[in-house]
């Protein structure tokens, strides 16, 4: 039976809930529903409160690198659930008696206290709560130092010479399956126990030479002539993907802008369709579910804070399962993805003006996933370029640029599910191809 019941011509709240073996009182808790007598035509009713209600944790450090085995502690509505997370990091997911539950989250300390570090209320959707420790873990062990007489300490004066050189040319780490910061005990030149530790060094290599250029006015209509399209139609792509620019600076390096798409790694590393990806248990923050698209909801009356809402659903989004900000988050769960799978890895990106996805590298002109990124990662210039070619194998994006139909633009581009994604992308294509008038 699925969990969701579509309203058609003729349904009553009352009737629904007993076809599903349910209650209106339930019904209108885990939908949100005010008015039970006001049902729309198309509305999705979901049945089952645990396609609502469930709430589970994804603990990262720093690096977001997942957190093993921490004593966790959730409280809600008077109960408490106590575990240890997976290697992915992963809680097991609770469910809440109601979407007003609030949910606290505590931790166990070294010295076995807890500590509270966030809470959270349970809400409409399911929440995966991410939590960033300020820290990096790592697991080693203390060692006797030599010749120490028994209840002797330590000089704490005396440094051991560091393993590490802070200013020598690092090699980034590739093909490392196993992420994260390692332990290897050694010991200094005069024997005494020393904890080395190696983390993931980024390697950003994949991306080419940044040469620079702007796109003109004169390259925009170009491309529309070659389309047989207004140019202001291409210009408003251009404004609805990358609104502010199609480089960023991480660094010392001027990078394309980049989204990266968790759920796409994990297609594109499935052995088959039926089988799972390898890295979805392990690293759930670069190989999951979708993120969620959102926009700026009202700002709270106490707090001042602005949420954010599920485009999708209507409904207050949990900002820890979002797409985040543009820049290092993004690259971040991208060099993490490029050591487990590097054509995957940048498949699962859109990139530069156009927020071209990885994957359509040959419809863009390009023989492989690499090249594309190159030519990504060179200036403005080739991604007009790249734009062009795509949009020219793309029969239902060139018919809505040859016709200008907002909406088959949207199809084109983003897929048959666009309004899912970005409900509003069709009447922004509108309102800048007016700008650019």
């Amino acid at each position: 039976m699925s969990s969701i019941h579509v309203v058609a011509k003729g349904d009553t709240l009352s009737g629904i809930a007993k076809k599903f073996g349910s209650t209106v009182k339930e019904l209108k808790t885990i939908n949100h529903i005010t008015n039970p007598n006001r049902l729309k035509i198309g509305q999705e009713i979901q049945l089952k409160k645990e396609s609502v209600l469930a709430v589970q944790l994804l603990v990262l450090d720093k690096d977001r690198n997942p957190i093993p085995d921490l004593h966790y502690f959730m409280e809600y509505a008077g109960k408490q659930v106590k575990g240890l997370t997976s290697v992915g990091g992963l809680s097991k997911p609770i469910l809440t008696d109601t979407p007003n539950d609030l949910v606290r989250i505590l931790i166990r300390r070294f010295d076995g206290s807890l500590k509270e570090i966030g809470s959270v209320v349970s809400g409409y959707g399911n929440k995966l709560v991410t939590l960033i420790s300020p820290s990096i873990k790592v697991n080693a062990k203390t060692e006797k130092h030599p010749d120490m007489p028994k209840g002797h300490l330590p000089n704490k004066s005396e440094k051991p010479k560091p393993i590490h050189k802070p200013h020598a040319k690092k090699t980034p780490t590739v093909d490392k399956k196993d992420l994260g910061p390692k332990v290897t005990p050694t010991i200094t030149t005069d024997g005494k126990p020393l904890a080395k530790v190696e983390g993931d060094i980024p390697d950003l290599r994949f991306l080419g030479a940044y040469v620079g250029g702007e796109v003109t006015k004169e390259d925009i209509e170009a491309a529309a002539k070659e389309l047989e399209c207004e140019s202001g139609l291409i210009y408003a792509i251009a404004r609805q993907e990358s609104a502010h620019s199609s480089f960023i600076k991480i660094g010392n390096n001027v990078v394309p802008t980049i989204l990266y798409e968790r759920h796409w790694f994990r297609k594109l590393t499935k052995p088959n369709k039926s089988s799972p990806s390898p890295y979805e248990d392990i690293y759930p923050d670069i190989c999951g579910s979708a993120y969620h698209q959102v926009k700026r909801g009202a700002k709270d009356k106490v707090t001042r804070l602005r949420s954010v809402i599920d485009t999708k659903t209507g409904k207050e989004a949990n900002v820890d399962d979002i797409y985040g900000s543009a820049g290092l988050p993004q690259y971040k769960r991208l060099v993490k993805a490029y050591q487990l799978d590097k054509s995957a890895a940048l498949q699962a990106c859109s990139w530069g003006k156009f927020q071209i996805m990885g994957f359509n590298y040959k419809s863009s002109g390009y023989s492989n996933v690499f090249e594309f990124v190159k030519a990504m990662s060179s200036g403005d210039p080739a991604h007009i370029k790249a734009f062009l070619k795509f949009a020219k194998s793309n029969k239902t994006l060139l018919d809505g640029l040859q016709n200008k139909d907002y909406i088959k633009i949207a199809e084109g581009h983003n897929g048959a599910s666009w309004k899912t994604i970005n409900p509003h992308y069709a009447s922004n294509l509108e309102n800048f191809y007016k700008e650019y008038k």
